[in-house]
């Protein structure tokens, strides 16, 4: 949904689930949030990590439940335009979804950990 569009993978290492992210700062949803200064709607740092975790799974997912999201700092595009998202799952075998611990980051910044079901 918003990948090769809202953002690009520069880097990726599937199996250890370790995408090194490129953000379209010319994206119409940053013209809305914030002209002039924009910066990157945590909805949108959800969706990025459950599109994610579909090419790690190799399937379509839905983030399914949201147990913790902490956005620690800011993602501004112009500022950091490539970020790091860190995905570590756990297959729930009864339910065939799964468990993913996610963090975002770029060099010793910290923008978000999330804690999220997908199905």
């Amino acid at each position: 949904m918003l990948k090769d569009n809202f953002f690009t993978i520069e880097n990726q290492d599937v199996e250890a689930g370790r995408f090194d992210v490129r953000l379209n700062v010319q994206h119409p949803i940053f013209a809305g949030h914030f002209p002039g200064d924009p910066i990157t709607p945590g909805v949108c740092i959800l969706q990025i990590a459950c599109e994610l975790m579909s090419l790690v799974a190799q399937r379509d997912l839905l983030i399914t439940s949201l147990k913790n999201a902490k956005f620690m700092q800011v993602i501004r595009p112009l500022e950091n335009p490539v970020v790091t998202f860190q995905l570590d799952w756990q297959l729930l075998e009864a339910q065939n979804d799964f468990q993913v611990k996610c963090v975002v980051s770029h060099n010793e910044t910290q923008f978000a950990k999330i804690n999220f079901t997908v199905s």
